[in-house]
């Protein structure tokens, strides 16, 4: 097999298992007894709950330490080899890449933009990651996954149900990562992709590159025709440009044998090695998690110190039975939490009950137990404000830190008038606030 087979076959393997992931997670739920999200088995998940993680060691909704896994392993992968996930494995990436070449196949003209205006515009990626990383951090919850186009493709199987949960994200599938491949190949990847952005300073300090010969090269131009991101190899001894995505067409397009290769300033490899290697690597660092007990798509529940559950403990594939475990309650007082019936099935995952919203229902029981265990001991001494997350509404607030919720959102610059009874996430989203407002306003009437 040679190493244009290879490539090819990870990207369509990677791409078909990922997919069929996502069509049983539809089908079968999460949880320890049904499929990984998306989410648990994205290396970007890892970046987004970083924080949380170092800060309290609770992982983001949806989140678990397989995303952590996920990227550390790509990190030492990019700083050996490249950005060979972005020109091999990635799927987003396959899908603009074969989205391109079958508008080939249809006669649609490629189109390249003015290189000052693409030089300008691969820097929008970047703004892309700092924005989400911020906001992530700051909220305490997955505010790209509205906006994923991977989150899209991995519920295309919910039909309309996904498209309504989540419309911006199938517009960002749809236009931004397919339509505008069919012009400008890997239009997602060279402008918009935080991920990418993430790679790009490993891929410029990473040990093997693409290397040119100048005794060997002959000036065929042929490199840079093929290249998918639009750069010259034949310009330069060394590609040291953090937008190359390792994907080797470059040296396969070469005719001289010896011109244009992968290595290191003493080694030199070929493009089926490099991608064997990384996949080895890949697959490797997998395995070893696995043995070793750190892959884990679903995040453990577990009580807080203060005796509250906390927003990462609750899923839609719990039934009642498992969040009355969960929570340490009796199935009863879940019932009564949720306003629910007594003959609510209590061994059916949540997400699987018709006409039960999973999220809605598990946000009712936790605000509900929360105020009924945060009224009850008025001795306590009240938590860090910094520990106030997007899921609480003000009424917790006031309950928790003995405040007047008008007061708070008056001194925190935000309408008196607001609900006290909606989630701060959802008040933030409609108000164009932050949560970092009603922390800071918390910690100056509490003084």
């Amino acid at each position: 097999m040679n190493s244009s087979r290879l490539r090819v076959f990870v990207q369509f393997g990677f791409l078909g298992f990922l997919t069929w992931l996502g069509y049983r997670h539809q089908v079968l739920g999460g949880g320890p007894e049904g499929v990984p999200p998306v989410d648990a088995l994205c290396p970007f998940g890892g970046l987004e709950s970083l924080y949380s993680v170092l800060a309290s060691g609770e992982w983001l909704r949806r989140l678990a330490p397989s995303a952590m896994v996920l990227l550390f392993v790509l990190v030492a992968m990019t700083l050996l080899f490249g950005r060979v996930f972005c020109g091999w494995i990635c799927p987003l990436g396959t899908l603009g890449e074969w989205t391109s070449r079958a508008g080939a196949r249809l006669g649609i003209r490629k189109r390249e933009l003015h290189v000052r205006v693409d030089a300008a515009l691969r820097w929008l990626k970047y703004v892309v990651l700092v924005l989400i990383i911020a906001a992530t951090w700051k909220a305490g919850t997955l505010v790209w996954r509205s906006y994923d186009p991977w989150v899209a493709w991995m519920h295309l199987s919910a039909g309309w149900d996904g498209f309504a949960e989540s419309p911006w994200s199938f517009f960002s599938l749809f236009v931004l990562v397919i339509g505008l491949s069919l012009f400008i190949e890997r239009f997602w990847c060279r402008y918009l992709c935080p991920l990418g952005a993430f790679l790009a300073p490993l891929q410029k300090i990473g040990l093997v590159k693409v290397r040119r010969s100048d005794e060997e090269c002959i000036q065929c131009h042929r490199c840079g025709q093929v290249c998918p991101v639009r750069l010259d190899p034949e310009a330069k001894k060394v590609e040291t440009s953090a937008e190359c995505i390792a994907c080797g067409r470059c040296v396969e397009a070469c005719p001289e044998e010896t011109a244009l290769f992968f290595g290191t300033k003493t080694l030199k490899t070929k493009v089926i090695t490099v991608g064997a290697l990384a996949m080895m690597l890949y697959s490797g660092g997998y395995g070893l998690a696995r043995a070793t007990g750190y892959w884990q798509t679903y995040a453990s529940p577990s009580i807080s110190s203060d005796g509250n559950p906390t927003e990462a403990q609750l899923y839609g594939w719990m039934t009642l039975e498992n969040v009355s475990k969960t929570l340490e309650v009796s199935v009863e007082e879940i019932l009564a939490a949720g306003s629910l019936p007594d003959d609510f099935p209590r061994d059916v995952p949540l997400k699987k009950i018709e006409g039960v919203n999973d999220e809605e229902l598990l946000e009712k029981i936790k605000t509900s137990l929360e105020s009924n265990i945060k009224s009850a001991p008025a001795s306590l001494t009240p938590p860090n404000p910094d520990e106030i997350k997007g899921s609480m509404t003000m009424q917790e607030i006031s309950k928790t830190w003995n405040l007047e919720g008008v007061k708070v959102f008056e001194t925190a610059g935000w309408p008196a008038d607001t609900r006290q009874d909606v989630p701060l996430k959802t008040l933030e989203g409609e108000l164009g606030k932050s949560v970092t407002d009603i922390r800071e306003a918390v910690k100056k009437l509490s003084k």
